[in-house]
């Protein structure tokens, strides 16, 4: 997986050097090379069996529930009572109340009441749901091949994630599937996801922009626009540079703005420090937007400016923070190897999404209430279900 970080690292270089040419590629060297140093070391050892690793490996593979459908069915089962929960709770359907609104500072609140007007429990079974359970449910339905399971649970999954106004939750959910269909060279179900992941968003923009369908009551009439063939082509390409431009900017945003205007936390940037020094917890996510985005701040939104896994270490301890966080995050790829060894192409499809988020998430987050680490669990549990020399295979 080294391969796909390497070039998660070299779009966050491009975009920053984009945004503020060479004036923080020091930093980004500094990190990559600790990277790649201390994982082909570790990785190394681990191949060499210098540690004397395999007896733990097959302790790992005998983690594994019976290969029967019911265990997934009753995961299923209690995705479906939790998004009724959940709609209950919300007292509708928010794409739905969205599509009916044409304010587009209406429509902000909406999205943030999803989070924000729920209980801390909810947004975490929400958030393991969104980033893991559905992503994983859809893949290992797939490879079972049993269409009459995995029709209806793509269709409420799909449905359930377009529900939340947000456009990463789809994306989220399809992309494994995606890469489990090359894998098994079924084409053209790959073009049909693909097609229905891009009618999802360009649905979402429509759904979040009401000045593409008739009109932002929020705005001045004077700049009020119709959706034209240019503004739809904009969207598109908005969603372009959010994914390949933006976190490098980010970055280059957060570099600029520490320690020059916003101080080194010093370890108050962890829950777990701050509470052993008895200081305050800072989240530099959400205090640097109206310092990034002042423009946004100015008109009453709010929001998070989430940047690169290895950004949070250099807000604590500059330089050292670049340096610790390269090492711990190679000792996290090479404990993957470890779990996932003789298991190439589903290591591929299960990490593949997450190390991309590390672009532009906390590395903790994304292993915890980011569903990365009950990702891995889940295929621990549920491996039996996709053993096959031939799937194996590299």
């Amino acid at each position: 997986m080294s391969h796909v970080y390497g070039a998660v690292l070299i779009f966050l270089t491009i975009g920053c050097a984009l945004d503020s040419g060479s004036r923080f590629i020091f930093f980004l060297a500094v990190y990559t090379s600790a990277f790649f140093i201390s994982y082909f070391l570790l990785d190394y050892l681990l191949q060499s069996d210098i540690l004397r690793i395999k007896n733990f490996q097959s302790a790992f593979r005998k983690i594994a529930l019976p290969k029967t459908d019911i265990p997934a069915l009753l995961l299923f089962a209690l995705v479906c009572l939790f998004i009724v929960a959940h709609f209950i709770l919300l007292k509708g359907v928010p794409t739905i109340s969205a599509w009916q609104s044409h304010n587009s500072f209406d429509i902000y609140g909406m999205r943030r009441s999803v989070t924000y007007d729920s209980p801390l429990l909810i947004n975490y079974l929400k958030s393991f749901i969104l980033k893991a359970v559905i992503p994983f449910l859809l893949i290992l339905f797939y490879r079972k091949e049993k269409p009459l399971f995995f029709i209806p649970v793509f269709v409420i999954c799909i449905f359930y994630c377009i529900s939340l106004i947000a456009k990463s939750p789809v994306v989220t959910a399809v992309v494994p599937l995606l890469i489990l269909s090359l894998m098994m060279k079924k084409y053209f179900q790959f073009i049909l996801f693909s097609v229905i992941v891009f009618i999802s968003l360009n649905f979402l923009v429509f759904v979040a922009n009401p000045s593409l369908r008739g009109g932002d009551t929020y705005l001045p009439k004077e700049i009020q626009a119709v959706p034209t063939e240019s503004e739809i082509g904009a969207s598109v390409t908005a969603l372009g540079n959010r994914t390949f431009f933006l976190p490098g900017k980010i970055v280059s945003d957060w570099f600029r703005v520490i320690p020059s205007q916003k101080p080194f936390l010093h370890g108050n940037g962890y829950h777990f420090i701050a509470s052993l020094k008895g200081t305050k917890f800072r989240d530099y996510s959400t205090e640097l937007y109206p310092v990034i985005f002042p423009q946004y701040a100015a008109r009453g939104y709010a929001g998070s400016v989430n940047s690169a896994s290895f950004m949070y270490d250099y807000a604590n301890f500059g330089v050292v923070g670049l340096i610790y966080s390269a090492v711990l995050l190679s000792l996290i790829f090479v404990f993957i190897n470890f779990l996932f060894a003789e298991n190439n192409r589903m290591k591929f499809c299960i990490n593949f999404f997450p190390i991309l988020f590390l672009s532009s998430s906390s590395l903790f987050t994304l292993l915890f209430s980011g569903g990365w680490g009950l990702l891995i669990l889940l295929f621990l549990l549920f491996r039996k279900d996709f053993e096959s020399q031939t799937f194996y295979a590299s």
